[in-house]
C-alpha cells in the first residue's frame, strides 16, 4: 500500500530512535469526514455518503491503523473529529474504537467530536466503554434562525439531553463548541448562548469567530450578495465580551479561541500549538513528525490510492515560523528558553521585534512573549511578521 511505503520512509526511523527529546509524547487524530448534512460555513473535508461508502471508507481507515500500529506507543492524546463521527453507524463507529483500543486505554485523554442532535444513550455507553474520556459538542449557537442559517439540526433540549447522556455514561469532560459573528446576530445572541452554555456546566469552551472560507455556502452566497457579514467592530464587541464574561465565570483563557476550567486545557490541540509532534489517520488528516509535514489526499479516490495532498520537510526558517505563529496563539504566548532549547538561538536574533514591542503589539516577561491581551483579536496581522522569509 502507498500509504504505508510512505510511512514507512518518514517516520519509520522513531521506533529506534532513542534521543528525540522533542518526541517522547505523540498526538493521534483519527478523521471521520461524513456528515449528515452540510454546514453552510463548514469547508473540512467531508460528505454525505451511502452506508456502503462509509465501510470502504472504515476498512481502509482500519487498514492504515493497523499497519502503523506500532509507530503509535507513543501516544498520549487521541482526538476524533470530522466531519462528524457520531453521524455513522454505532457498529462502524465501535469498529474504529476497537482498533485503537489499546492506546485509548494508556492515553491521557481521548476526545470525540459530537453533534448533539445524534447523542443517545447507547452511543455514550460505548464512548465510555472504550476510555473516550472528553467530548466536544458541535453547538455553535441556540438561535433558532441562526441555526437554521448554518444548516444545523438541534434545539435547547436535543443539547441538553446529549450533556445529560454523556454525563450519566460517565463522561464530564465536556467542551460547548461555539460560532459567533453569525450573519443576522447581534450581542444579545453571544450573551444568550453563553446564559445556555453556563448552564450546562461544561469544562471547556471554544468560541470562533465566524470565517468565510472558500468553498462554502456562505462563500457562495456573499458573492451572490445573498449574505450581509458582521461588520468588525460588533465582531471586536462580541469578541471582548466573550472574554470578559469566561473570565468572570473562573474559566482559564489559554488560547485566542479556547476556556477551560483550571486542569481541563485540551491537552491534544496543545500540541498543535506547541508545534509537537502528530499523526493523522483518514481523509484529509495532516500529520507532522520531525519537521515533516504531511496532509492526506482530499479526493475519496486519491485518498484511497494513498497519494498526499502536500508533503514537504520545513526549512529550519518555516519551523521557526510555525512555533512562533502557533505559540503565540496560546494567551501565554511561547517561551523564550524552549525556543533557544529547540533552535539553539533567540527570537530577537531570528525575528524583528522591536516594533511590535515598540507599538505594544507583544509583550515579554521573564521567560515568555506573549500577544498584548487587548491584541488577541487582531492576532492575524501579527502573525504576518512570521510569514515568508
Amino acid at each position: 500500500m502507498l500509504y504505508n511505503v510512505y510511512y514507512e520512509s518518514v517516520v519509520g526511523s522513531f521506533m529506534n530512535s532513542n534521543d528525540n527529546k522533542l518526541n517522547n509524547s505523540l498526538g493521534l487524530y483519527i478523521h471521520i469526514p461524513f456528515c449528515k448534512t452540510i454546514c453552510s460555513y463548514c469547508d473540512f473535508p467531508k460528505l454525505v455518503a451511502k452506508r456502503e461508502n462509509q465501510e470502504k471508507y472504515i476498512d481502509y481507515l482500519l487498514k492504515e491503523l493497523y499497519n502503523n500500529m506500532l509507530k503509535l506507543k507513543n501516544v498520549d492524546t487521541v482526538y476524533i473529529g470530522g466531519g462528524t463521527p457520531n453521524s455513522i453507524e454505532l457498529e462502524l463507529l465501535e469498529r474504529v474504537l476497537k482498533e485503537v483500543e489499546p492506546i485509548l486505554r494508556r492515553s491521557q485523554e481521548n476526545s470525540i467530536e459530537l453533534n448533539p442532535e445524534l447523542v443517545t444513550p447507547e452511543l455514550c455507553r460505548m464512548l465510555h466503554k472504550y476510555n473516550i474520556n472528553r467530548a466536544s459538542l458541535g453547538v455553535q449557537t441556540i438561535d433558532p434562525s441562526a441555526i437554521k442559517l448554518l444548516n444545523r439540526h438541534h434545539d435547547r433540549a436535543t443539547v441538553m439531553n446529549a450533556v445529560s447522556y454523556l454525563r450519566k455514561a460517565g463522561i464530564d469532560n465536556i467542551n460547548i463548541d461555539l460560532i459567533f459573528g453569525i450573519p443576522g446576530t447581534s450581542l444579545s445572541n453571544v450573551k444568550e448562548d453563553l446564559d445556555f452554555s453556563m448552564s450546562l456546566n461544561p469544562k471547556h469552551i471554544s468560541y470562533y469567530s465566524l470565517i468565510l472560507e472558500d468553498k462554502t455556502v456562505f462563500n457562495y452566497l456573499y458573492n451572490k450578495h445573498k449574505l450581509e457579514l458582521i461588520d468588525d467592530d460588533t465582531i471586536a464587541d462580541m469578541y471582548d465580551y466573550i472574554n470578559e464574561r469566561l473570565k468572570n465565570e473562573g474559566f482559564h483563557h489559554y488560547e485566542i479561541s479556547n476556556y477551560a476550567r483550571p486542569g481541563y486545557e485540551s491537552k491534544h490541540n496543545l500540541k498543535y500549538w506547541d508545534t509537537l509532534d502528530y499523526l493523522g489517520f483518514g481523509l484529509g488528516a495532516a500529520s507532522l513528525y520531525q519537521g515533516h509535514r504531511f496532509t492526506n489526499a482530499y479526493k475519496m479516490e486519491d485518498y484511497y490510492k494513498g497519494l498526499r495532498a502536500e508533503d514537504f520537510i520545513l526549512t529550519e526558517h518555516e519551523r521557526k515560523n510555525e512555533f512562533m505563529m502557533l505559540g503565540l496563539r496560546k494567551v501565554d504566548g511561547i517561551k523564550i528558553s524552549e525556543y533557544q532549547k529547540r533552535f539553539k538561538t533567540t527570537p530577537f536574533i531570528d525575528f524583528k521585534l522591536d516594533n511590535l514591542i515598540k507599538n505594544k503589539l507583544i509583550e515579554v516577561s521573564d521567560d515568555n512573549i506573549r500577544i498584548a491581551y487587548d491584541k488577541l483579536f487582531i492576532a492575524n496581522l501579527i502573525f504576518e511578521e512570521f510569514v515568508g522569509d
